[in-house]
């Protein structure tokens, strides 16, 4: 699962908070939310790093490497 949260990337007044079984749901999800840091077409460079941001506690259903 991956846990992650706008705060932690350094958006400290942004209060989302969110989980995520996979890469990719997670990847969804960012891109959904960055609409409301008026980022309309995250850049796959942003939502990586998001991604890279976001806590791995285990068990995630895609295995593929940060």
């Amino acid at each position: 699962m991956l846990k992650y949260s706008c705060a932690a990337a350094g958006a400290d007044s942004c209060g989302f908070k969110t989980t995520a079984t996979s890469r990719a749901d997670l990847a969804r999800q960012l891109a959904e939310h960055l609409k409301h840091h008026n980022v309309q077409q995250p850049t796959q460079t942003i939502v990586r790093y998001l991604i890279q941001v976001a806590e791995d506690t285990g068990n995630l259903v895609d295995s593929n490497t940060r």
